[in-house]
C-alpha cells in the first residue's frame, strides 16, 4: 500500500523533529517535507501535493490558518491537522474543515488518532469521487460543502478571478478548484475554448462572432461562453468530426 504523504509546518525546529520522528513509527505515512513558516509551507504544498498536512497555527508572517486556506484553494481534498499550544483557535480551525486539532504537547497516541481521522476522511472522499465518476457525476467542494453535479447538466465552467464557476442551465456553483484540475476529471468533450472557459461541446447549439471573440450558445439557455479566435477552428472541427451537436 502506498504511504500517505505528509508535510509538517511549524516555526519551532524541535516540534518539527518530534513530529517527524513520531510519524516514522507509523507505517501508513511518510514525511515528504517540512517548513518553518507559512510562506514556505504553501510553496511546499503546491510542489509536493501531500495528502495530509500538520500545521502550527502561530507562525511568523503567514499564519497556519491563512496558509491552509490558500492551500485548500489549490488542493481541495487536502486533509489538515492543526497543532498548536493554544485552544482558542479550535472553532476557526474546524470552520475550514480541519480533520483534527491537537494542543501541544503532542502525545504519540493522540497524533495517531488525528492522522487516522485524516486518512479515513481522505479515503471516503476518494471513494465518493470514484463512485461519482462511474455514475457520471462530478464532485466539487463549494464553501466547505461537497456537491455532486451531473456532468451532462454542465454547460461550461468559467474562471472568475480566484474562483471557478460551474454553470448549468439554471444555476451556478462556485469552487476554488482550478480549470485544469476540473478538466482532468471531465470527459474529453469538455474543451478549453478560451483561457478562462471550459465548455461542454455537446451542449452548444450555435456559435457567433462577438467583437474580438466568439460566443457559444446553448440549448434552452440564455447563458453564453467565450471561444477565442485561436480556438474557433479547432472547436468547429471537433464538433463536426465527432458529431457532438445535440
Amino acid at each position: 500500500m502506498e504511504k500517505l504523504k505528509i508535510v509538517i509546518a511549524d516555526d519551532d525546529a524541535s516540534s518539527r523533529l518530534l513530529l517527524h520522528h513520531t510519524i516514522r513509527l507509523f507505517n501508513e505515512y511518510e514525511v515528504a517535507g517540512e517548513a518553518g513558516n507559512g510562506e514556505k509551507f504553501y510553496q511546499l504544498v503546491l510542489e509536493l501535493k501531500p495528502d495530509i498536512v500538520l500545521v502550527d497555527i502561530n507562525m511568523p508572517g503567514l499564519s497556519g490558518l491563512e496558509a491552509v486556506k490558500l492551500c485548500r484553494e489549490a488542493i481541495p481534498s487536502l486533509q489538515v491537522v492543526f497543532t498548536t499550544g493554544y485552544e482558542e483557535f479550535a472553532v476557526e480551525a474546524f470552520n475550514i474543515s480541519a480533520a483534527d486539532y491537537i494542543v501541544k504537547p503532542i502525545e504519540r497516541t493522540r497524533l495517531f488518532v488525528a492522522l487516522d481521522k485524516a486518512k479515513k476522511a481522505l479515503q471516503l472522499e476518494r471513494s465518493l469521487s470514484a463512485r461519482n465518476r462511474q455514475q457520471h457525476k462530478l464532485s466539487i467542494k463549494s464553501n466547505n460543502t461537497y456537491l455532486y453535479l451531473t456532468i451532462e447538466d454542465l454547460l461550461y465552467i468559467e474562471k472568475e478571478g480566484r474562483k471557478t464557476i460551474l454553470h448549468t442551465k439554471n444555476d451556478r456553483y462556485e469552487t476554488s478548484e482550478s480549470l485544469q484540475d476540473l478538466e482532468e476529471k471531465l470527459p474529453d468533450y469538455f474543451y478549453k475554448t478560451h483561457r478562462s472557459f471550459l465548455v461542454n461541446l455537446t451542449r452548444i447549439n450555435k456559435i457567433e462572432p462577438s467583437g474580438e471573440t466568439f460566443l457559444a450558445h446553448f440549448s434552452n439557455s440564455q447563458k453564453t461562453a467565450h471561444i477565442s479566435k485561436l480556438k474557433i477552428n479547432e472547436v468547429q472541427e471537433i464538433i463536426e468530426s465527432r458529431g457532438l451537436i445535440k
